[in-house]
């Protein structure tokens, strides 16, 4: 199945086109977006003016064209800031109707705030946070305590508003003034209540032009934005770092170009004031957003998004099932608990096994280790760091051959610690254990005193091949340092076999 979802902001209008599998997930494979300002001048009349409208219903042409040319079904489009505060909401969207066929649904401050926290949250799983969404028009923020709702709120200020009110290219006066505006309008720390433990998460293409510009600065290796995290210092270096720049040298900036040089002062500043007033120390960066919310409930729930309004009930139901971690399979589990509760492999480890093991489940067949890699890194994981997913990564491939681990190790240096070489190594070891008893249909019983680890299989559904059990048990033996004992219990008597690591059946 296809669905497009079109974004009209007050800056941009967009089409997101995704291919949903039967399973409910998606992935975009088609983005356009185009820069119609449709915002402009409404911060002065209060209406949307001719070329702005003029600008829109071009866009939202080729779009609908596209749209019909590939055949999709299911379109859903929605408006946020501009058409919400214009006093002519009825007139345009009854002018758009007519000239595209495209039908708005207009969203409230809230509506675009629960939409916006569905996508985001449902891809980063952190269950206390605040999340804020930055466009064009307004600042959408919710905050959340074990994925409950208990505030939502909307502010004017988004970069392309602000930019407008106070010059674009700012004066240090008019800079100043913004400033003083921006800490004004936003909450207290107390007003929202938030706990010691809340993490700030946000997006927008604000954001993620300063967050891709860090990277350039820093030369980061890895080509990944989401989940990626920006402290408060490097945010408020850039921010006061672009606002000193002309519009000629923003330009030349990768990561801003001509289809953020508009916003891009205003908005870092935004970022940077609101970290400052609710003393976040660290933000993290989410891809994904409203027109992933929107899609995803949806696809869910249709009568919801047709016919309702999202409540804070339902965003957090949507959220709390897709922030569900799966739990290892009973064959692994029984193997890697006594890991755990000795002390020879950490939590950390054992989730980053368990998504590993879910991700190797749905990958293809590669033979390329490279492409293997980089299939295994573009996807973005709700629950793990950067450096966490580079370690899933490198422990898949690592099932595969170990020298090609050394080599990618090398390259990603720079994000990864020397000792995340070990937690590779126990991850692979115990994917490839864990791989054989789930296909065996076996359970392990562990004991363990200081290095010794004896290991009792018991016998499933399929015969477990003793050699390559004994393989594999070298491998634990080398990542855990640790000497390993098996035997493996079936229906006739004891038997032994020979190996380096003692096997008996």
């Amino acid at each position: 199945m296809k669905v497009s979802v079109v974004d009209l902001g007050f800056n941009s209008v967009k089409m997101v086109n995704y291919d949903v599998k039967k399973d409910g997930s998606y992935l975009a494979y088609q983005q356009e977006g185009v820069k119609v300002k449709l915002g402009e001048g409404l911060t002065k009349a209060g209406y949307l003016t001719g070329e702005p409208v003029g600008r829109t219903i071009e866009a939202l042409k080729l779009f609908r064209d596209v749209i019909s040319f590939d055949s999709i079904r299911h379109v859903l489009p929605v408006a946020t800031s501009a058409v919400r505060d214009a006093v002519n909401k009825n007139e345009f969207l009854k002018l758009v109707q007519g000239q595209t066929g495209f039908q708005f649904k207009v969203l409230t401050g809230q509506e675009e705030a629960f939409y916006s926290y569905v996508g985001a949250l449902e891809s980063t799983c952190i269950p206390t946070s605040l999340f804020f969404d930055l466009g064009g028009g307004s600042l959408e923020m919710v905050y959340t305590e074990n994925y409950s709702i208990k505030k939502v709120k909307s502010y004017p200020l988004g970069a392309l508003r602000l930019s407008q009110k106070y010059g674009g290219v700012f004066s240090k006066k008019a800079y100043d003034k913004m400033e003083e505006h921006v800490l004004d309008v936003l909450p207290e720390r107390k007003e929202l209540g938030m706990s010691v433990d809340t993490t700030l998460v946000g997006v927008g293409g604000t954001l993620r032009g300063i967050a891709r510009y860090e990277q350039e600065l820093s030369d980061y290796q890895l080509d990944k934005i989401h989940s990626y995290r920006l402290d408060f210092p490097s945010v408020s270096a850039i921010a006061k770092g672009l606002y000193r720049m002309d519009a000629d040298e923003l330009v030349e900036i990768k990561a801003v170009g001509s289809n953020r040089v508009d916003t891009i002062v205003a908005g870092s500043a935004v970022i940077s004031l609101l970290m400052q007033k609710l003393d976040f120390d660290k933000v993290v960066v989410s891809a994904r957003g409203l027109r992933e919310g929107i899609l995803s409930v949806f696809l869910r729930d249709p009568k919801t998004f047709y016919n309702g309004s999202i409540s804070s009930e339902r965003a957090k139901a949507y959220v709390t099932f897709a922030c569900q971690v799966e739990p290892l399979s009973q064959y692994a589990f029984s193997f890697v608990r006594p890991l755990v509760s000795s002390g020879l492999m950490r939590e950390k480890e054992r989730v980053i096994l368990s998504h590993a093991l879910k991700q190797m489940a749905d990958l293809p067949t590669v033979t390329n280790l490279s492409n293997l890699f980089h299939l295994i890194i573009d996807e973005d994981n709700a629950f793990l760091t950067h450096r966490e997913q580079l370690i899933l990564a490198l422990a898949i491939v690592h099932t595969k051959k170990a020298k090609t681990v050394d080599w990618l190790f090398s390259r990603y240096r720079s994000i990864l610690e020397p000792q995340n070489m070990r937690s590779i190594e126990k991850i692979s070891a115990c994917i490839m254990l864990s791989t054989i008893l789930e296909r065996s249909k076996a359970v392990t019983r562990l004991s363990i005193s200081g290095k010794k680890v004896a290991i009792r299989i018991l016998q499933g559904r399929q015969p477990v091949p003793a050699m390559v059990v004994a393989d594999a048990l070298k491998n634990v033996e080398r990542a855990f340092n640790v000497t390993v004992s098996c035997q493996v219990n079936s229906n006739g008597p004891p038997k032994r076999q020979p190996a380096s690591v003692r096997v008996i059946v």
